[in-house]
């Protein structure tokens, strides 16, 4: 982990909402830690200060689909035209593995969009599983599960992230008659 002040965080967190726009504010720490170049409190903090600046938006969308565990839809966060001033006129300020780093974001995003793992609580303590796999705007497998721990949610949303082609080749390959 390497030592950054206050403003260099705040632009690595302004470059990754502009590269991950209407991401949760979980995903966008997430990715600030993968960078290596913060660690949670960092990010969390240079979140903060980017809101009360004004320079991100954090917003409810009325037709949000992913809830947090205690059932709220989740906040989606977004740069304001300031930030995006902001980071126009600092951002190539920033070392350079980490803009190789935030370059790469935009690729890893196209993926999982193509992929989506979600998971929520359900009022009767047991927790619902949403998985699908896109090919542009074609759903070519929607799967809804339903387990009794968070723990076993978590689990079923990574493997899907690794293991998604393997796994709808099993499905298929069960759901179709074999020719011998």
């Amino acid at each position: 982990m390497h030592q950054v002040d206050y403003s260099q965080a705040a632009l690595i967190m302004l470059s990754i909402i502009k590269k991950q726009p209407n991401s949760t504010k979980e995903k966008i720490i997430d990715s600030a830690i993968k960078s290596l170049y913060l660690d949670y409190f960092a990010a969390a903090e240079a979140l903060t200060l980017l809101a009360n600046r004004h320079l991100i938006h954090i917003s409810e969308n009325k037709s949000e689909v992913e809830y947090t565990v205690l059932g709220k839809p989740v906040n989606r966060l977004n740069i304001t035209p300031e930030g995006s001033a902001v980071l126009k006129a600092l951002g190539n300020t920033l070392p350079a593995q980490v803009l190789d780093f935030i370059s790469t974001l935009s690729e890893h995003e196209q993926k999982e969009r193509k992929l989506t793992a979600r998971y929520f609580q359900t009022g009767d303590q047991n927790f619902t599983v949403r998985l699908q796999q896109k090919d542009l705007d074609q759903i070519i497998i929607y799967l809804e599960l339903n387990v009794p721990t968070e723990k076993m949610a978590r689990e079923i949303c990574n493997n899907w992230q690794i293991n998604a082609t393997e796994i709808y080749g099993t499905i298929f390959h069960l759901l179709l008659p074999q020719d011998n």
